[in-house]
């Protein structure tokens, strides 16, 4: 989480992913990521898609941008929390270590 601190923005940013009938509701911050059950809608960014594009998304199979353009996911948020989520996302991805 260190190397992602200087891009996370000081105040909850509320992420609601969305899949079949499931959501999950996260704050990221300065602090963390933590789950949340009350947002400030003011803040919050929607990712809907289906089960396998939410993981694609969260293991970092392929990133946000190809989804949407390929249309497996949706985001509601500004082009801006759209790249911020894209850093995030790309940042945090698991590496797999070549021995």
């Amino acid at each position: 989480m260190n190397m992602l601190t200087p891009i996370l923005p000081n105040d909850c940013l509320y992420i609601q992913l969305q899949w079949e009938n499931e959501q999950i509701l996260l704050c990221i911050s300065k602090e963390g990521i933590r789950r949340v059950e009350e947002v400030n809608a003011e803040r919050m960014i929607t990712i809907r898609g289906s089960a396998q594009a939410m993981m694609s998304l969260l293991k970092g199979s392929l990133k946000l941008q190809q989804q949407l353009r390929l249309n497996e996911l949706s985001v509601t948020a500004s082009f801006r929390h759209i790249l911020l989520l894209e850093s995030i996302f790309f940042l945090a991805k698991p590496y797999d270590l070549v021995h």
